[in-house]
Parts: structure tokens; C-alpha cells; sequence
């Protein structure tokens, strides 16, 4: 299992941008968007960043991919090449499905949030094996139906629900912000 950093951060990211990607919005003006099956993966050359905004830690991926369906259920998430707090190797797991929920459209554009955040983390660092949880529901989701890139900038709305042996690295009750651009396909 790999630690908090990155990995929780592309969780909240793939799941937010691919579901936002793939599901219909219902609204006084109805943007045409994508339905169906959908993959999504981190856009190349960029990174997914988790930050625990009391303590500063960061937790930044290299890869990250995801898959779900046309009714804003994100199915899996994986994570990969994450460097946690204090340079270390974190490993994080999704803990059942995440939905995507639309709130607004504008010229192709799809705003809204996705709620089920339940990631299991563990970091080795100085201190021993540190593990926890992040869990709730992140803002700041935006599908773009031109390019078929979902991002999340500074998401909000995530916390530290769980932390154990993390000597201050990462808090129970921190508040987690999140960013990471994917691109989106569809079958």
C-alpha cells in the first residue's frame, strides 16, 4: 500500500475529472456530454498533488488512472511513482466508489464535485510505518467537453479522517486540498 502523498491526491482527481467527463449534466441549458464507459489517466507531465494545508506535507504522483461509468459511479482508481512527506514512498488504496455530482454548465464546460472519498494510505518515514485514512467530498471539479480533460484545482473539502504513527507528518481532523489534470476517453 503506498503512502497518502500523490496517491490520494490522483484518487480524488481521476475520479472527480473522469466522472465529470463522463456524465450527462442536467440543467436549464443542457451541455452535450460525453456518456458511457470511461478511462482516464493523469495527463502526461503533470503531477497529482495532496497537501495537508496544516502542516504543509505534501504528497505528489507521477501516474494515475481510472475508469468508471455514465452514471457518475467512478469504479477504480490506481496510483503510481508517489513521493510522500519527508521524500517518502506512500502507497494508497481507494476504499469503495466515489460519484460525481454536477452542479453547473458553461460554454462545454461541466463544474461540480464528487463525494464517497474513502482512500487508505500508509508512508514509511523517519518515525516507523504511517498509516490513516482521507475521506469526504471534493470541490472544485471542471470537465472541459472540447478537450476531454478533467482537473481538480485546490479542491477542498477533504480530511484527514484517520492517522496513526504520523509524528505530526499528517493530523486526524487536517484539512487535505487536492489538484490534478487527467484526460479522459470513452468507449
Amino acid at each position: 500500500m503506498r503512502s497518502l502523498s500523490g496517491r490520494t491526491v490522483c484518487v480524488a482527481a481521476a475520479a472527480a475529472a473522469a466522472v465529470a467527463a463522463a456524465v450527462p449534466v442536467a440543467s436549464a441549458s443542457p451541455v452535450p456530454a460525453p456518456t458511457g464507459a470511461w478511462t482516464a489517466t493523469l495527463v502526461p507531465g503533470t503531477r497529482a498533488d495532496f497537501i495537508d494545508t496544516t502542516t504543509a506535507q505534501e504528497i505528489s504522483c507521477g501516474r494515475s488512472a481510472a475508469s468508471g461509468t455514465d452514471n457518475g459511479v467512478v469504479g477504480t482508481v490506481t496510483w503510481g511513482e508517489c513521493v510522500g512527506a519527508l521524500a517518502s514512498t506512500a502507497e494508497v488504496e481507494q476504499a469503495g466508489s466515489m460519484t460525481f455530482h454536477p452542479a453547473s454548465s458553461s460554454g462545454g464546460v461541466i463544474s461540480g464535485s464528487v463525494s464517497g472519498f474513502n482512500v487508505r494510505f500508509s508512508m514509511e518515514t523517519l518515525f516507523g510505518l504511517c498509516t490513516g485514512s482521507i475521506t469526504g467530498a471534493i470541490g472544485n471539479v471542471v470537465f472541459d467537453t472540447a478537450t476531454n480533460e478533467a482537473s481538480v484545482n485546490g479542491g477542498t473539502g477533504l480530511v484527514v479522517s484517520s492517522a496513526n504513527n504520523c509524528a505530526g507528518i499528517l493530523n486526524t481532523g487536517d484539512p487535505v486540498q487536492y489538484s490534478a489534470t487527467y484526460g479522459v476517453e470513452f468507449a
